[in-house]
Parts: structure tokens; sequence; C-alpha cells
């Protein structure tokens, strides 16, 4: 056998693998020293230095004068409280508090710089020569003070230039200062909000464009001008709801002092007449119990619309006086009708207010009488709800005679979830004939409805709501169902 030869491992010396180690050292460090950003010395950052100008109490103040683009006027700090001078009438609060709060205690936001030091600059730099506004403020100790408001800062941040007359420094004023001393004498003017209860509200009317009115009946709103139709609950909340919100943005002027033709109001160009109930006020003591009740007679509101001052603003006559109004809060005074708001589910009485039903067809005429009896529980008392109210049962009877009211009812609520959506032609009349089908609804409040189909083509029907068809259907719309 010939011997195996062993191959020897080959020693690595120590030296090269130090070698190796230092290269990789060497490569990392210079990946490093390429990669790294040089320190960069940031400025720092600027912090604006407020200044206060003035500190006094509101009560030191005896009267503050503004001039402003718009005129000039002065209130004055009265046993009454604030007052424009030569005027009694009350101030809006929202816009007074400001006025007087930034006369008395003024505070700069920071300081640009003092005119002693920068002879080049002038005041008409920054709209200080003939500013925003300028007011003088005089204190019942026989001090005072006078500013000016000038232009907008060029920053971010909204701010005015601002200065106070014997320092030579422009300084820099928040922008609730120079919202505070645009305001004019008009705008200060107090206005009377209508606060309308729309719970309260039995008819509205609307005379001069597009005239109509809405009255209120014991089974829901009707339109009573040019027409009669019943209108929808949905749609009705909706415009009071909008009567509620009824604000108005400014007062213009007296009216027995205007030229009303001026405003697009005399006469007005649309008139809404408001009649509100005769309602209880009752009055409430510390545990709730009643310590009197006051009787309001009804009453009626007027709102004479005028012309439009620009797109968003236009003038409204309301209790003798000429005020500004915004399309946001008002705008549907003058675009409000009656297209969008009839009912279109005719068969919307209750069951617990429907007390007949009569089905007309072919000649043949069905009565459903409907009433209500209380439930008794075993021991002779009336069941309830959770709520407390007393729950009923309904009997119906046809003809006279005995009917299943589960019949009846799941008959009633197919004629309930109808609705007319599809306008007929302006034109259309009512044909001289008997109507295909004729329902007649009588409810326990009082109303009674009568809706009717008439033949339109082959394929619609014009329905008719008390005589009066505004709606197409498609035939079978009330046929179909089959009364019990």
């Amino acid at each position: 056998m010939s011997p195996v030869r062993r191959r020897t491992p080959r020693k690595v010396r120590s030296w090269a693998l130090a070698a190796v180690l230092l290269g990789l050292l060497a490569v990392f460090a210079l990946l490093y020293f390429l990669l790294k950003k040089e320190n960069v010395d940031l400025p720092p950052q600027y912090v604006a230095q407020p200044v206060t100008l003035s500190d006094r109490e509101v009560a030191d103040i005896a009267a503050i004068a503004v001039e402003n683009r718009s005129g000039s006027y002065t209130l004055q700090n009265t046993d009454a409280g604030w007052q424009l001078a030569g005027s009694a009438e009350p101030l809006r609060d929202a816009l007074l508090e400001p006025l007087v709060n930034d006369a008395a205690l003024i505070v700069a936001e920071d300081t640009v710089g003092s005119l002693d030091e920068h002879p080049e600059w002038q005041l008409a730099h920054y709209g200080l020569e003939d500013p925003a506004a300028r007011v003088t403020v005089t204190f019942a100790d026989g001090g005072g003070l006078a500013f000016r408001v000038g232009d907008s800062v060029p920053q971010e941040t909204p701010a005015y230039y601002f200065c106070l007359e014997g320092d030579p420094h422009i300084y820099i004023a928040a922008s609730d200062i120079y919202d505070a001393y645009i305001t004019t004498a008009l705008a200060l003017h107090d206005v009377a909000d209508p606060a309308l209860d729309g719970g309260l509200i039995d008819r509205i009317a609307f005379t001069g464009r597009d005239a109509f009115a809405l009255e209120k009946h014991a089974d829901g709103w009707y339109l009573a001008e040019p027409f009669a139709y019943p209108l929808s609950d949905a749609a009705m909340d909706s415009l009071l709801g909008k009567l509620e919100g009824l604000r108005f943005a400014q007062f213009e002027a007296e009216a027995a002092e205007a030229d009303l033709s001026l405003y697009g109001l005399e006469p007005p160009e649309r008139t809404l007449t408001v009649d509100i109930a005769e309602t209880v006020v009752t009055g409430y003591g510390e545990n709730d119990e009643i310590i009197g009740e006051k009787r309001l007679p009804a009453y009626q509101l007027t709102f004479g619309l005028g012309r439009e001052e620009n797109d968003v603003v236009f003038y409204c006559l309301y209790k003798g006086q000429v005020l500004k109004a915004t399309s946001f809060s008002a705008g549907f005074l003058r675009t409000q009708s009656y297209d969008s708001l009839f009912l279109t589910n005719p068969f919307n009485a209750p069951t617990n207010d429907l007390s007949r039903l009569v089905w007309e067809r072919d000649g043949v005429q069905t009565v459903y009488d409907l009433s209500l009896t209380e439930r008794v529980l075993p021991n002779n008392a009336l069941e309830t709800d959770e709520n407390g109210n007393v729950l009923y049962d309904l009997a119906a009877t046809k003809d006279g005679a005995p009917l299943d009211s589960d019949a009846f009812l799941a008959a009633y609520r197919q004629l309930v979830e109808l609705r007319t959506q599809d306008r007929l032609p302006a034109d259309y009349t009512l044909p001289d004939t008997e109507p295909l089908l004729r329902v007649t609804l009588t409810r326990d409040s009082g109303g009674v409805r009568q809706i009717a189909l008439y033949p339109l083509d082959a394929l619609h029907r014009a329905v008719a709501v008390d005589g009066v068809a505004l709606y197409q259907v498609e035939k079978g719309w009330a046929e179909s169902v089959e009364m019990p």
C-alpha cells in the first residue's frame, strides 16, 4: 500500500490579517467623511416682542372718536352706557366691545423700528399718512391719546402697521384692532332680529313678484293661493326652519327719514307677511311651579324685500327700518316659490287620525269606517307604552259590517307608500268625466282629502288631489291595490 500524503494547512500570518482589517477601516472612514454633511450654523429664530402702549380701565374712557374711510363718529360713555354722539339708539354689543376694549388696552405685537433712527422712513410707506383708521381716545381725567392703523403687513399672519401719535416708533398690531376700527356707525347700530318660532306661524304670504300664500290647517300645511293643494311636512319644516334662522346684517336707515326708492322699497319688489298665532306664555318658579300666565294676541310681521346692493347683500324693510340682509341667511326670501313644497304622498293620513275611507270605482262605492279602542289589561287598567302613552287597537268596518283590521291596514299601507313624482304638462286640464278611481279620506282632526285618477294615455294616469291635477303616474298606481 502506498503511503497517504497529508496536506499541511497554511498558517495565516497575523500581520496580514491586521492589514486587511486596517484597509477596511480606512475605506469606511473615507466613506464617512465623504458622506458627512458640513454643520450649518442657523441664525437664531426671531421672536416678536409685544409692547403695551396703554393700559387703562374701560371706565376711565370718556369718549372714542373714530375716523375711517367710511366716515367718522364719536362714542360717548354715558350713565346709560355707550352711545353714539347725537343718538340714543342701542348699539350692537358684539361690535362695540372690541372697539372699546382695544382703546383701553393697547398692545402692539412687535416693533418695526423708530423714525428717529431711520430718517428715510415715511408714514406713507406704511399707510399711516392716510390711515385706514385714526382713533382719538379721551379719558375722564382729561388725558388722551390718538393712534392710527395703516396698511397690512406682508407676512403670513394677518397684521397691520400701527403708530401712536407722539411716539416715533412704527409698530405691528393684530388684525382684530383693524377690524374693530373700520366698523362704521351704521354697523354699530343694533338690529332687532325677528326671532320667529316656526311652531306659532300659521300663515305665510308673498305678494308682489311670484305671489303665493300658505296656510296651516289641522291636518297640515296647504297652498292657499293661487290654488289649494296640500304641502309636504318635510318641505314646510325646512321653510319654517329658515324663517326661524332669519337674521339681518346691518342697520341702514330709519324708513321715515330715507328715500325708499333708493333701496327698491317704494314699493318693495316683494313682500312677505307672516301670521303669528295667539299663544300663552307661562312663568315658572324655582320648583317648576306655575307662578303666572300671560296670553299674547295673534299678530303679523311684514318684510319688504328691495333691490340687491351686490351679489351678497340686499335691502329689507322691517318694523320701520331699512336693513341689510345677506343671501346666506335671508336669500330664500327673494327666491322662495311654492313648486318645491308640494306633497308627493297624498295618502299621508296616519291611521290614528283616519276615521273614514271611501273607495269609488266603476260606479261602486265602498265605505270603510275606522275607530280606535283603548287596550285594557286584566286588572282593567289601560295599557301604555314606555312613555306612558295609552295604546289603542284599530277597529274597521266595511259598509257597516265588521272587517279584519289587519287586512285593511295591509291595503292602506300600500296606499301610504305611493308617491307622485312626474309633473303634468303646464297646460293640462282635467277631463269633464268621472274618474277611473276616487278615494276620499276623512280625518278625526277635521281634514277631508279626495284623490282621483283620470286617463292620460295608454300608460299613464293623471292624479287630482282635491280637484287639482299636478302629477302623472303610471297605470296601476293605485288601481292595483286590492281593498278587502
